[in-house]
Order: C-alpha cells, then structure tokens, then sequence
C-alpha cells in the first residue's frame, strides 16, 4: 500500500472516531415523554413531563394567590417609636391574611446602605430570612426584627451624650470619634437598598409566580435632601430595574413617609437636647412618593398609582396595615402561569361541577378571576412546550 492510500485510509478512520465520539456525547434530541420526567419545575406541583410538554394540573383558591412581602426599615436615630407602631399592629396585619390564605413571604431589610450591603435580610429569630404562614410565631419574629436594637442603642447613645456634654454636645470629641461605631448610618437611602435586596433576588426571596409588595417606612427623605443622589438612589432608576428584573410581575411600593410639615415639627420633637432643640431632625420624603405616585395598573388593566402613600405621624398603624392588606387581597385573585401555554388554559371548579368562574386570560402567563369569585376553588389545566422545534 503506497503512503497516499494509508493516509486516506488513517483520515477515514479519525473521522469515523471522531463522528462517534460526538454521538455519544451530543444530547438525544428526540427523548419519550418518561425521560424527560424531570423537566417539571421543581417547585411546581402537579407537573409531568409527556411527549415534550409539561403538562400542570393546579389548584387555586380565588384570592387566596402568592404574594412576597418586603418591609424597608429606616433603622436611624428617632425612628423606635415607629417601628414599635408597626409591631403593635402588624398582628391583625397577619390575621388577615392568614383568614384569606394568602400564600404570602415577609422579609426585612433596612435604610443602611453598608449594613444590607453586607447582608442584604435581616435574619429572624428562627434562622430564617423571610417568614411564611406556616412558620410558628411569625408575629413574635417580625416585632423583634422591625424594632432594630440599633436603632434604640443610637437613640439612647444620643440622649446620654447630651446629659454629659448639655448645650456643647454636637461639637464633643466623644460623639464625633463615637458616633459611627453606636449608631447605623443617618444617611437613609432606602430606594437603593432595596433595590440592592431585589435586583440580585437575595436568599431567592421573590418568587416568579408571586406579586410582590413593598413596605418602606422612614422619617426622612432619601439621603436627607443634603446629598446628592446616586442613580440607585432616585425613584425612576428603581422602577426601570424593577421593569427589567420583573417585566411581567404585579407589585407595589407603599411609603409610610412624613407627608407635610405638620409631621416634620412632630418628628423633631421625639429626641429634644436640653434647650429643646431637636437632636435628630427629619424630611418630607419626597424620592419615595414619587415611586408610589408613579403610573401602573392594576390587575384588572385599570390605571392606579404603583402604591400607597401614609402618615408616619399617625399614632395608629392599623389604619395604614389595613389599606395595605386590601391591596394585597384584591390583588391575589391573580394566578400566575409557571410557563406561557401553547392553549388556552382550561379551568373547572374543584369539586368537578359545570359552575362558570369568570375570568380573564391575557395570553401569556397572567390569569386574573372577577371580583366576587374570591373563595372558589379551581382546577386549572394548562400544558407548555418544551421540546426541540
């Protein structure tokens, strides 16, 4: 054999190696239905995988949807008093909708830019980064995460400077040297950590097919009105983020905030030094009515503000928990698909009777129920694509 022949001979047999090589190891595109079993969302109940689609059987009761909570925490000097309000009555807060089964999530973070930078939750007394309706005690946890012990540490730092140092206590070199180390940052800039929380999803708090709302509370604006403002730190960067992170989810942005200066001369006298001056001062917070005046829609399509906006200086919480629990509630006769259907999904009461629920289907991944069909129970039927095409 001449060496042009072998060299032809020797070329065949890498391709051929090579060629097997690349079978054996390329992915099977063509799979029966009982390979693919595991491409159900392991999260997702009443999911099997057939003949390259995932086919879900879900049960849902209106209004009783998901919805993750999370609560932003001004954690500065003269902000004890309002957070004890909200833990006096985020109890009924809970109750409520625990009587409406709401699947719901409750994280905390803070204002302090530096602290959630480093930990993006507060973590609760049972080890846990969010509480659930099926965690015991979650009241007793949230009091004590919303009332920051740093916060009181502060406020108590301050009012003991002030006894030591009387009229001459701003310009001590103890507070000076000091007041890093006993106080959380008085720079609030909640708008960026909470986006901070939110645009990495942290401990994978917000899930896909959940609403989300947002609960700040603070006595200032951000940065105070003193700083200038980052990119993070104004309200239209964090609704684009919010618009990208989250194109299709349904969420709000409550700010619990001092409205008018009626409230700005009430918060100044929470911390008085001994000439009666305020020793902590606060600010209308203007940043975050901006994000809750913002356009948005509700789930019904019609236009509504993004949220709420409510009165730090009301002695009474229960006002502002109920206002938000009913946008909660009205909002979880929303079910969100776990994928877009190939159809239309096919819904039918639990208990198999012909009883029409009316509803709306907007073509992708968002069903939402007519008001008055809350407490029904469905079954809803709807399969996705996920094969080779």
């Amino acid at each position: 054999m001449n060496s042009k022949a072998y060299s032809l001979i020797l070329l065949q047999a890498v391709i051929g190696f090579v060629i097997g090589t690349i079978a054996a190891c390329s992915p099977t595109k063509f799979t029966s239905g009982n390979e693919l079993s595991n491409s159900c969302n392991d999260q997702t109940q009443n999911c099997v995988t057939k003949d390259s689609y995932n086919i879900y059987n879900k049960s849902f009761k209106v209004g009783a949807g998901k919805v993750d909570i999370l609560f932003v925490d001004d954690n500065s000097a003269s902000m004890s008093f309002e957070q004890k309000n909200m833990a006096a009555k985020f109890g009924g807060f809970v109750e409520a909708l625990d009587r409406k089964q709401i699947d719901y999530r409750i994280a905390i973070t803070t204002t302090d830019l530096n602290a959630v930078s480093q930990n993006k939750l507060i973590t609760f007394g049972n080890g846990n980064k969010f509480l659930t309706n099926s965690d015991s005690n979650r009241v007793g946890f949230f009091n004590s995460a919303i009332v920051r012990s740093e916060t009181i540490t502060c406020e108590n730092y301050i009012r003991g400077i002030i006894n030591t140092y009387g009229s001459e206590w701003r310009s001590a070199s103890e507070y000076q040297a000091n007041y890093s180390k006993m106080c959380p940052s008085p720079d609030e800039r909640g708008i960026y950590t909470a986006s901070l929380v939110l645009s990495t999803n942290a401990e994978n708090f917000v899930r896909p097919d959940a609403n989300l709302s947002i609960i700040l509370i603070s006595d200032e604006d951000v940065r105070s009105g003193n700083e200038t403002l980052e990119a993070n730190d104004k309200y239209d960067s964090f609704i684009s983020m919010m618009n990208s992170k989250y194109a299709s989810k349904y969420w709000d942005f409550n700010s619990i905030i001092v409205k008018d200066n009626t409230c700005i001369a009430i918060q100044n006298h929470e911390i008085l030094d001994q000439q009666g001056r305020s020793a902590v001062t606060s600010s209308i917070g203007y940043e975050y009515a901006k994000i809750s005046n913002s356009a948005a829609r509700d789930i019904d399509n019609n236009p509504r503000p993004r949220g709420q906006i409510l009165d730090i200086c009301q002695s009474d919480y229960s006002q502002h928990f109920n206002a938000i629990e009913t946008q909660i509630s009205e909002s979880s006769r929303l079910f969100t698909l776990a994928c877009k259907p190939d159809g239309a999904p096919v819904i039918t009461t639990k208990d198999g009777a012909n009883t029409t629920v009316p509803y709306t289907w907007d073509g992708d991944r968002k069903i939402v129920f007519s008001r008055g069909s809350e407490g029904i129970e469905v079954n809803i039927n709807y399969r996705c694509y996920v094969g080779v095409k």
